[in-house]
């Protein structure tokens, strides 16, 4: 008896340690489980939308850097050849507008706008494709855009979009004072300035990227300008 005793007393201990074992939380611990799920919550939200800020403006600056390079490297190339051709035609001549046209070279050297002609094809004229180009800038829905005309008579062309600012210096062959002398331009110095399509979501501001370089024609520095 007595050791029945003794093994029932102990299965009774070992049940009532098991339910001491599996009771429940307080509401006080769900309550503080909670805020500190919420505060985890709101800290990984706070990170996605730091990230999502900048990786939209990363993806803008990389669009508005491209858009000036590839407005600075068509211009460049192109201006490159200005006055190209054969030299039944003089070289243009005046002040900041020719006044001896047809001619070949800077037909208009304005502060934001450019105009020259050459002949590609050698055909003894410069009215063709190609052959009488201008650089300008002019807003087409709202969005200022640098634009090209291939010829005196042809539509503007967008080149790229979000063009805030198009300026050109005209400089002799020495010295960096600007000249409106067409017979005396050897250099055009191009600075165009680009922005991002929306504003940065971390200023509230627009982004801008300046880019400039010098640019020397090859038959602007031929005997006869």
């Amino acid at each position: 008896m007595k050791n029945n005793h003794f093994l029932f007393r102990t299965d009774k201990t070992e049940i009532f340690n098991c339910k001491n074992q599996f009771k429940g939380f307080t509401l006080i611990e769900l309550m503080i489980a909670m805020a500190v799920g919420l505060v985890l919550i709101a800290a990984v939200y706070s990170v996605f939308i730091l990230q999502n800020k900048e990786l939209n403006k990363q993806e803008q600056i990389a669009v508005m850097q491209d858009n000036a390079r590839m407005a600075m490297d068509m211009m460049s190339k192109e201006i490159m050849l200005a006055g190209y051709g054969p030299s039944i035609f003089a070289r243009c001549a005046g002040t900041t507008t020719a006044t001896n046209t047809p001619c070949l070279g800077i037909t208009a050297a304005n502060a934001n706008a450019i105009s020259f002609t050459l002949d590609l094809n050698g055909d003894g004229v410069h009215t063709d494709a190609n052959e009488n180009i201008t650089y300008d800038l002019y807003t087409s829905g709202g969005v200022q855009v640098l634009g090209r005309k291939s010829s005196a008579t042809a539509n503007r062309q967008p080149v790229v979009e979000y063009v805030s600012a198009l300026v050109f210096s005209y400089l002799p062959a020495t010295g960096t004072t600007p000249t409106t002398n067409l017979a005396s331009i050897r250099r055009i110095q191009i600075s165009v300035t680009t922005k991002t399509a929306n504003i940065d979501l971390n200023t509230g501001n627009y982004l801008y990227y300046n880019l400039v370089s010098i640019v020397t024609p090859r038959n602007l520095q031929l005997p006869g300008f």
